[in-house]
């Protein structure tokens, strides 16, 4: 008696392997062509499943039999990993992690899964038998069915925040910043006591936001022990610029958008005690927009 031979199941079908590769060389024209957007977002997305299916393809369409939902597991987890994969693999030989990686590392895979895998066929009785084949779970027992509901309801929150992050609107606006630095041109180099009558050199850098606009730089020392309703004064003097408690001094300026303003003080405390030194930023109506805080003690 001849032993009952097996029947050879036949590897599962990618239809979709030429519109992944007609995404992924759209995705690299666009990357090209166009600065970043909403749009081209949602393009880069797509390109990062398509990565994904075309590696399945590429490495189990001839030997496992999936089901729809496994397709789109094993997708989108193949997108994470390659994804990652292809980042790291980019910079390892020198290439900065950019979007690049998709177009690199994806585009190839692309073209060798299709060239592979040739299909044919309606496209629309295949997108008609995906769906179906999506929501089968008739061979599946109980438990079996519950762990599949529980990970396409994850696959598909993941999808939908994925596809949502396309719409996120970064801000490209600049904000003025003011920053201070001491002799040698760091932070490091910033005094942290000061001789009483003996001058100190701080620099102090305003970045000027995204519209041209006018500023008043504020230098301002108070001590520790205030209480936030004492009154300011003048400096008695501004080259060099000496200050004592609660005095103020203050220089407007004029800057361009995403222009700079540089300039060194040569600044003396004339009373000993704990102090902070402090720099503020302010627009035409006299409002804080930015502060530097240098906490000093007077000796």
């Amino acid at each position: 008696m001849m032993p009952e031979e097996r029947p050879i199941l036949e590897g599962t079908r990618f239809p979709y392997l030429k519109l992944a590769v007609v995404v992924l060389g759209l995705y690299a024209i666009l990357a090209v062509v166009l600065p970043p957007n909403p749009y081209r977002s949602a393009v880069a997305i797509a390109a990062f499943f398509a990565m994904g299916y075309s590696t399945l393809a590429l490495v189990a369409g001839e030997k496992l039999r999936l089901s729809a939902a496994e397709v789109l597991g094993f997708t989108v987890g193949l997108t994470i990993l390659i994804t990652s994969l292809s980042a790291l693999a980019v910079s390892i030989i020198g290439i900065p992690i950019t979007e690049f990686a998709v177009i690199i590392i994806g585009l190839p895979i692309g073209v060798v899964a299709s060239l592979q895998r040739r299909q044919r066929g309606r496209p629309w009785a295949a997108v008609t038998d995906f769906v179906r084949r999506l929501f089968d779970f008739s061979d599946y027992s109980t438990a079996e069915k519950g762990i599949a509901a529980v990970l396409l309801a994850g696959i598909m929150g993941s999808l939908v925040f994925l596809l949502s992050l396309s719409g996120v609107m970064y801000p490209d606006q600049l904000s003025p910043v003011i920053t201070i630095t001491g002799v040698d041109g760091t932070p490091d180099s910033l005094p942290s006591s000061f001789l009483v009558g003996q001058a100190q050199n701080i620099t102090i850098t305003v970045l000027a936001g995204s519209n041209a606009a006018s500023y008043v730089v504020q230098i301002r020392l108070i001590p520790r022990n205030a209480t936030g309703n004492e009154s300011f004064h003048p400096a008695s003097q501004i080259s060099p610029l000496r200050l004592d408690p609660f005095a103020e001094y203050r220089e407007p300026i004029t800057l361009g958008p995403g222009t700079n303003w540089t300039k060194p003080f040569m600044i003396i405390i004339d009373a000993p005690g704990n102090f902070n030194l402090r720099f503020d930023l302010l627009d035409a109506s006299l409002t804080v927009l930015t502060s530097s805080k240098l906490p000093i003690v007077g000796t």
